[in-house]
């Protein structure tokens, strides 16, 4: 049986600061092969610009927004189905503040980013579960 332990953990506490980051102008079928290589379920998509936000883009988006239309992935760029910008997070975010975002904007992944708005890692729900959810001693 499990219980909720770890409601004090925060985006810092449990962020990847690794990160995948892949071009726009390149295509949906370069950002699969990223994603296999790098073992992600996303990627940013680099702004731009420095004063731009950063995009995203997930396997979910690929499904829905290439495959499921019937597209070529060889000829649809990733900033045709990358979701811009990225809704972020900061260091300081709880737990609770985390999943009721992923909850209410139904994504799966947002990168955290600090004051400056300089990124410095990445909260997937999978690191919300496995961080957030421990077996009893």
């Amino acid at each position: 049986m499990f219980n909720v332990a770890n409601y004090h953990l925060t985006a810092r506490d449990i962020m990847q600061v690794e990160v995948e980051t892949i071009l726009g102008d390149l295509s949906i079928q370069d950002a699969v092969l990223l994603m296999r290589r790098a073992g992600t379920r996303s990627l940013l998509v680099e702004p731009r610009q420095e004063s731009e936000p950063y995009g995203i883009i997930s396997y979910s988006d690929i499904v829905h927004r290439v495959l499921a239309e019937g597209k070529d992935p060889r000829k649809v760029s990733v900033d045709e189905v990358a979701s811009t910008p990225a809704l972020a997070v900061r260091p300081s975010d709880s737990i609770q503040q985390m999943a009721a975002l992923f909850g209410r904007q139904g994504i799966g992944h947002a990168p955290v980013v600090d004051e400056n708005e300089h990124l410095i890692g990445i909260v997937s729900m999978t690191d919300l579960v496995t961080e957030s959810i421990a077996e009893p001693s």
